[in-house]
């Protein structure tokens, strides 16, 4: 059995090559929460759950939809597997974000285990 040890930011010695991966997907996902990449309307889209959550999720506009369109007609889908976790959503575009990176990955509900409230609104 192996334990896994938490690095905290006191340690003293180098950093652990493990380290150094971390503190690049952080950085990364810091750097594209505060620029987010511009949607075009074509491909995933980034898209904030709640109002004042910082927790994003990855959209994918439904087949047809036109890229100037509010709402927007698009479905939830997991970041890693890309299967549907939602039917489709009208979601307002003050909720995009930007386009999906995947640096947003660290801030879903599917890389933290939790579900995705059946009641999701995204309207507003």
């Amino acid at each position: 059995m192996s334990a896994r040890f938490r690095r905290c930011g006191l340690g003293i010695g180098p950093l652990h090559p493990g380290d150094h991966k971390a503190v690049a997907e952080f950085t990364a996902m810091l750097t594209a929460r505060q620029r987010p990449a511009l949607w075009t309307g074509h491909g995933d889209v980034a898209v904030r759950i709640a109002p004042d959550a910082r927790a994003l999720e990855r959209g994918r506009p439904t087949k047809g939809q036109q890229p100037d369109a509010d709402p927007v007609a698009l479905v939830l889908i997991h970041p890693d597997t890309e299967t549907a976790l939602t039917g489709t959503l009208h979601c307002a575009k003050t909720r995009i974000h930007g386009a999906w990176t995947e640096p947003y990955r660290l801030l879903t509900h599917a890389l933290a285990g939790r579900d995705l409230s059946p009641d999701v609104d995204l309207g507003t």
